[in-house]
Protein backbone atom coordinates (compact mmCIF):
# COMPACT_ATOMS: atom_id res chain seq x y z
CA UNK A 1 0.00 0.00 0.00
CA UNK A 2 1.35 3.43 -1.00
CA UNK A 3 1.63 6.23 1.53
CA UNK A 4 -1.07 8.88 1.59
CA UNK A 5 -0.09 12.56 1.12
CA UNK A 6 0.19 13.16 4.88
CA UNK A 7 2.47 10.14 5.35
CA UNK A 8 4.56 11.10 2.34
CA UNK A 9 5.18 14.55 3.81
CA UNK A 10 5.95 12.98 7.19
CA UNK A 11 8.66 10.65 5.89
CA UNK A 12 10.16 13.25 3.55
CA UNK A 13 10.94 15.91 6.14
CA UNK A 14 14.04 16.57 8.17
CA UNK A 15 12.39 15.29 11.34
CA UNK A 16 12.10 11.80 9.85
CA UNK A 17 15.79 11.87 8.95
CA UNK A 18 16.71 12.70 12.53
CA UNK A 19 14.40 10.04 13.99
CA UNK A 20 15.81 7.43 11.62
CA UNK A 21 19.43 8.23 12.42
CA UNK A 22 19.17 8.98 16.15
CA UNK A 23 16.39 6.59 17.14
CA UNK A 24 16.10 3.69 14.68
CA UNK A 25 19.76 3.27 13.75
CA UNK A 26 20.93 3.72 17.34
CA UNK A 27 18.65 0.87 18.41
CA UNK A 28 19.83 -1.33 15.56
CA UNK A 29 23.45 -0.65 16.47
CA UNK A 30 22.70 -1.71 20.05
CA UNK A 31 21.44 -4.96 18.48
CA UNK A 32 24.64 -5.48 16.49
CA UNK A 33 24.07 -3.61 13.23
CA UNK A 34 27.43 -3.23 11.47
CA UNK A 35 27.38 -3.30 7.67
CA UNK A 36 31.13 -2.90 7.19
CA UNK A 37 32.09 -4.27 3.76
CA UNK A 38 28.59 -5.67 3.28
CA UNK A 39 26.08 -5.50 0.44
CA UNK A 40 22.79 -4.28 1.90
CA UNK A 41 19.22 -4.14 0.61
CA UNK A 42 16.69 -1.62 1.89
CA UNK A 43 13.00 -2.41 1.50
CA UNK A 44 11.03 0.80 1.00
CA UNK A 45 13.70 3.45 0.46
CA UNK A 46 11.36 6.42 0.94
CA UNK A 47 13.30 9.60 0.27
CA UNK A 48 16.73 8.02 0.70
CA UNK A 49 17.57 8.64 4.37
CA UNK A 50 18.04 4.92 5.06
CA UNK A 51 20.46 4.49 2.17
CA UNK A 52 22.55 7.40 3.45
CA UNK A 53 22.52 6.03 6.99
CA UNK A 54 23.64 2.57 5.84
CA UNK A 55 26.75 4.11 4.28
CA UNK A 56 27.49 6.89 6.74
CA UNK A 57 26.56 5.30 10.07
CA UNK A 58 26.84 1.54 9.51
CA UNK A 59 29.71 1.25 7.03
CA UNK A 60 27.98 -0.48 4.11
CA UNK A 61 30.07 -1.24 1.03
CA UNK A 62 27.11 -1.32 -1.35
CA UNK A 63 23.42 -0.45 -0.91
CA UNK A 64 20.50 -1.42 -3.15
CA UNK A 65 17.04 -0.04 -2.38
CA UNK A 66 13.56 0.09 -3.84
CA UNK A 67 10.14 1.55 -3.16
CA UNK A 68 6.72 0.76 -4.65
CA UNK A 69 6.04 4.49 -5.14
CA UNK A 70 7.86 5.96 -8.17
CA UNK A 71 7.56 9.42 -6.65
CA UNK A 72 9.54 8.29 -3.61
CA UNK A 73 12.23 6.71 -5.79
CA UNK A 74 12.58 10.01 -7.64
CA UNK A 75 12.81 11.88 -4.33
CA UNK A 76 15.44 9.44 -3.07
CA UNK A 77 17.54 10.02 -6.19
CA UNK A 78 17.29 13.77 -5.66
CA UNK A 79 18.18 13.51 -1.97
CA UNK A 80 21.20 11.29 -2.55
CA UNK A 81 22.38 13.42 -5.46
CA UNK A 82 22.05 16.60 -3.40
CA UNK A 83 24.18 15.11 -0.65
CA UNK A 84 26.78 13.81 -3.11
CA UNK A 85 26.21 10.13 -2.34
CA UNK A 86 25.89 9.07 -5.97
CA UNK A 87 29.26 10.62 -6.79
CA UNK A 88 30.95 9.26 -3.66
CA UNK A 89 29.17 5.90 -3.66
CA UNK A 90 28.63 4.68 -7.22
CA UNK A 91 27.50 1.33 -5.76
CA UNK A 92 24.06 2.81 -4.93
CA UNK A 93 21.20 1.19 -6.88
CA UNK A 94 17.58 2.40 -6.72
CA UNK A 95 14.48 1.08 -8.44
CA UNK A 96 10.70 0.89 -8.21
CA UNK A 97 9.61 -2.47 -6.90
CA UNK A 98 7.58 -4.54 -4.46
CA UNK A 99 8.69 -6.32 -1.29
CA UNK A 100 6.82 -9.44 -2.41
CA UNK A 101 8.79 -9.70 -5.67
CA UNK A 102 12.42 -8.72 -5.12
CA UNK A 103 14.42 -9.07 -8.34
CA UNK A 104 17.63 -11.07 -8.60
CA UNK A 105 18.82 -14.44 -7.47
CA UNK A 106 18.78 -15.95 -4.03
CA UNK A 107 21.41 -15.43 -1.35
CA UNK A 108 22.42 -12.05 -2.81
CA UNK A 109 22.65 -9.81 0.27
CA UNK A 110 24.59 -9.78 3.53
CA UNK A 111 21.89 -7.73 5.25
CA UNK A 112 18.37 -6.41 4.67
CA UNK A 113 16.93 -3.39 6.47
CA UNK A 114 13.45 -1.92 6.64
CA UNK A 115 12.36 1.28 8.35
CA UNK A 116 8.61 1.19 9.11
CA UNK A 117 7.65 -0.53 5.86
CA UNK A 118 6.48 -4.09 6.56
CA UNK A 119 3.20 -3.03 8.21
CA UNK A 120 2.30 -1.22 4.95
CA UNK A 121 2.66 -4.45 2.92
CA UNK A 122 -0.63 -6.28 2.50
CA UNK A 123 0.99 -9.69 2.13
CA UNK A 124 3.74 -9.14 4.69
CA UNK A 125 4.28 -12.87 5.09
CA UNK A 126 5.24 -13.17 1.41
CA UNK A 127 7.58 -10.21 1.87
CA UNK A 128 9.38 -12.03 4.70
CA UNK A 129 9.67 -15.11 2.49
CA UNK A 130 11.32 -12.95 -0.20
CA UNK A 131 13.71 -11.46 2.33
CA UNK A 132 14.71 -14.96 3.42
CA UNK A 133 15.29 -15.90 -0.23
CA UNK A 134 17.61 -12.99 -1.05
CA UNK A 135 19.62 -13.08 2.21
CA UNK A 136 22.82 -15.09 2.35
CA UNK A 137 23.03 -17.82 5.01
CA UNK A 138 24.02 -16.08 8.21
CA UNK A 139 22.77 -12.75 6.87
CA UNK A 140 20.91 -10.28 9.06
CA UNK A 141 17.50 -8.63 8.86
CA UNK A 142 17.00 -5.38 10.78
CA UNK A 143 13.44 -4.18 11.23
CA UNK A 144 12.03 -0.99 12.72
CA UNK A 145 8.31 -1.74 12.79
CA UNK A 146 4.91 -0.57 13.95
CA UNK A 147 2.86 -3.34 15.55
CA UNK A 148 -0.87 -3.96 15.61
CA UNK A 149 -1.40 -1.76 18.66
CA UNK A 150 -0.16 1.26 16.71
CA UNK A 151 -1.63 0.36 13.32
CA UNK A 152 -5.12 -0.20 14.74
CA UNK A 153 -5.09 2.77 17.11
CA UNK A 154 -8.10 5.00 16.26
CA UNK A 155 -6.11 8.24 16.42
CA UNK A 156 -3.38 7.21 13.97
CA UNK A 157 -5.99 5.60 11.75
CA UNK A 158 -7.46 9.04 11.06
CA UNK A 159 -4.18 10.24 9.51
CA UNK A 160 -2.46 7.14 8.18
CA UNK A 161 -3.54 4.39 5.85
CA UNK A 162 -2.63 0.77 6.51
CA UNK A 163 -3.99 -2.54 5.23
CA UNK A 164 -6.90 -3.51 7.45
CA UNK A 165 -6.48 -7.28 7.53
CA UNK A 166 -3.85 -9.60 9.00
CA UNK A 167 -1.71 -7.10 10.88
CA UNK A 168 0.87 -8.46 13.32
CA UNK A 169 1.88 -8.15 16.94
CA UNK A 170 5.40 -9.02 18.09
CA UNK A 171 4.80 -12.74 18.76
CA UNK A 172 3.18 -13.17 15.34
CA UNK A 173 6.01 -11.34 13.61
CA UNK A 174 8.66 -13.40 15.36
CA UNK A 175 6.80 -16.66 14.69
CA UNK A 176 6.66 -15.88 10.97
CA UNK A 177 10.35 -15.01 10.93
CA UNK A 178 11.17 -18.33 12.56
CA UNK A 179 8.98 -20.08 10.00
CA UNK A 180 11.23 -18.75 7.24
CA UNK A 181 14.43 -19.82 8.92
CA UNK A 182 15.33 -16.80 11.03
CA UNK A 183 16.70 -16.80 14.55
CA UNK A 184 15.84 -13.77 16.67
CA UNK A 185 19.08 -12.17 17.86
CA UNK A 186 17.59 -9.35 19.88
CA UNK A 187 14.85 -6.76 20.11
CA UNK A 188 14.05 -3.39 21.57
CA UNK A 189 10.44 -2.35 21.93
CA UNK A 190 7.72 0.02 23.02
CA UNK A 191 5.08 -2.38 24.32
CA UNK A 192 2.32 -3.17 21.86
CA UNK A 193 3.21 -0.32 19.50
CA UNK A 194 6.70 -0.66 18.09
CA UNK A 195 9.71 -2.94 17.83
CA UNK A 196 13.30 -2.76 16.66
CA UNK A 197 14.45 -6.26 15.84
CA UNK A 198 17.50 -8.16 14.59
CA UNK A 199 16.95 -11.60 13.06
CA UNK A 200 19.62 -13.80 11.47
CA UNK A 201 19.03 -16.27 8.64
CA UNK A 202 20.18 -19.63 9.95
CA UNK A 203 20.52 -21.57 6.67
Amino acid sequence: MLLNPFERRLVSGGLRRQVLRRWDVSRWRSLGADFTEQTVLEIGCGCGHGVAAAYELMGAKEVHAFDPDPQMVTTARQTLTRHGLFSRRPSVQLWQGEATAIPGGGASYDAVMSFQVLHHVENWRAALEEVARVLKPGGSLFLAESLRGFVEHPLWGRWMEHPAEDRFDLPELEAELQRYGFSIQGRRGRGRWMTWLHAKKTN
